[in-house]
């Protein structure tokens, strides 16, 4: 089972938003300067934000806050935020809002506290997948939701046997749920639709090596993997996807030294 990620999405930015600049004639670099000009002027729309002129690293103005959108291939990084808070800066703006389908391992917690420091209310928003449909788009069932935040343990044993479990999932958006389905949730866990690990990350494809979910018998989801058995020794990539009720993913990656 394979999570194409940012192949399909940068597929889809070519197919969605290229094809008329090749009708033209223009040059591929060219064709793929303006697929990603209207990229980010779509995504503005979809979250209600006016595209913002001059400016190097910030796209767009919604109400008070200044928004930048990530690229679709790649993750948000923590010198990528540190840009856009320096440009917030430098025109007085308060408060930031960054959309991102993917996001740097601890960057999260990281920045918003770094911004705040320095007198910018950060936001750090996914862009749903939703945004590829566009009978969605066409229904105006796009939601940008707050990233939630991870907490993972990586245990390792004797004969290279690593597994993998959840701690905690800050939910930060649980006031949009129901009364009705709020009144069942128990603890943090219950925000978790399914969860799933690539036990050899390569930057690329998401593998799932190891997967959790409830089922209609089964509703009591597994907070711990089953242990996986590495080959041989070696500093490994872990990855693991959350996936939460409302079909957003979180996603860490974590560094294993396999001995």
């Amino acid at each position: 089972m394979l999570n194409l990620g940012k192949y399909e999405r940068k597929y889809w930015q070519g197919v969605t938003f290229g094809e008329g600049q090749k009708e033209k004639g223009k040059r591929q670099n060219e064709d793929q300067q303006w697929a990603i000009f209207q990229y980010i002027a779509f995504i503005l729309r979809l979250y209600g934000a006016e595209p913002l002129a001059g400016m190097q690293h910030l796209h767009g103005k919604k109400g008070k806050a200044v928004v930048h959108i990530g690229a679709v291939d790649a993750p948000v990084t923590i010198d990528e935020i540190n840009a856009c808070i320096e440009e917030c800066l430098a025109v007085k703006q308060a408060e930031l809002h960054v959309l991102g389908w993917e996001w740097e391992m601890g960057l999260a917690n990281l920045m918003v506290e770094e911004a705040k420091h320095r007198g910018v209310k950060l936001l750090l928003l996914n862009i749903p997948r939703e945004v590829m449909e566009q009978q969605a788009v066409d229904k105006g069932d796009i939601r940008f939701f707050e990233v939630a935040h991870l907490e993972v343990e990586i245990k390792q044993d004797k004969g290279r046997k690593v597994t993998v479990a959840l701690k905690d999932f800050a939910f930060p958006y649980a006031d949009l749920i129901s009364e009705e389905v709020r009144s069942k949730i128990k603890k943090w866990s219950d925000y978790i639709d399914y969860w799933a690990v690539d036990w050899n990350f390569q930057n690329d494809t998401f593998m799932n090596g190891w997967v959790a979910y409830r089922t209609r018998k089964e509703r009591k989801l597994p907070l711990a993997s089953d242990a996986n058995v590495y080959d041989k020794p070696g500093k490994y990539t872990i990855m693991v996807k959350v996936v939460d009720i409302f079909g957003n993913d979180t996603s860490q990656i974590f560094q294993t030294d396999v001995k």
